[in-house]
C-alpha cells in the first residue's frame, strides 16, 4: 500500500510584536525603560528574586509567626514593587500564586487559623484579601505607566520656563 503525506501544520504569517510575546516578550504589559538594558544580576533575574522573596516570606509566615494573616499584608508591598517594574502581567500571576500558597497553606492546617477567627470570617478576610492583592498587582503596573507618561511630558522644558532661565542666566552672568 501507499502511504499517504498528510500536512497538518498550517503555517501563518505572524507580526512583529507577536514573535515578542512568543519569544518572552510581555508585549504593552511591561512598563518600558524603567529597567533599561544594561546587564547586572539583580535586572536579569528578577522575577526569580520576586518568586524567591514571595516563597521565603510564606515559609517564614508559616512558620515563624504567631498572628499569620496580620503578616499576610507584608505581601502588598511586593507585589506592588513587583507592578511598577515588571508589569501587569507578572504582578498579578505572582499576587495568584501567592493566593494559592497561602490557600493550600490554610487548608493544609486551619487549627491555627480557627482559634482566632471563624471558618467563615477567615473565608470572607482571605477572600478580600485575595482580590485587594490582585488590584494592588494590577495598581502597581498602572502606577508606573502614569509615571513615565508624566516623565515624557516634563522632558522637553515649556518656552516661557525656558525664557526665565536665560534671562536669569543674563542678569547672574
Amino acid at each position: 500500500m501507499p502511504s499517504l503525506k498528510v500536512d497538518t501544520e498550517k503555517t501563518t504569517p505572524t507580526t512583529p510584536e507577536a514573535d515578542k510575546n512568543l519569544e518572552g516578550g510581555f508585549g504593552e504589559d511591561a512598563p518600558e525603560e524603567l529597567i533599561s538594558d544594561d546587564p547586572s544580576f539583580l535586572r536579569d533575574n528578577l522575577n526569580d528574586i520576586v518568586l524567591l522573596i514571595v516563597l521565603i516570606g510564606l515559609t517564614v509566615i508559616k512558620f515563624a509567626t504567631e498572628d499569620k494573616l496580620m503578616s499576610l499584608n507584608l505581601f502588598f508591598i511586593v507585589i506592588l514593587v513587583t507592578g511598577y517594574t515588571l508589569g501587569k502581567r507578572v504582578a498579578v500571576l505572582t499576587a495568584f500564586l501567592t493566593i494559592l500558597i497561602v490557600w493550600a497553606f490554610i487548608l493544609s492546617d486551619k487549627t491555627p487559623f480557627l482559634i482566632h477567627y471563624s471558618n467563615d470570617i477567615l473565608n470572607f478576610y482571605m477572600t478580600l484579601w485575595s482580590g485587594f492583592l490582585i488590584l494592588t498587582g494590577w495598581l502597581g503596573s498602572a502606577l508606573a505607566k502614569t509615571f513615565q507618561r508624566e516623565t515624557e511630558e516634563t522632558e522637553e522644558p515649556s518656552p516661557s520656563l525656558t525664557k526665565k532661565y536665560y534671562k536669569n542666566l543674563k542678569l547672574n552672568g
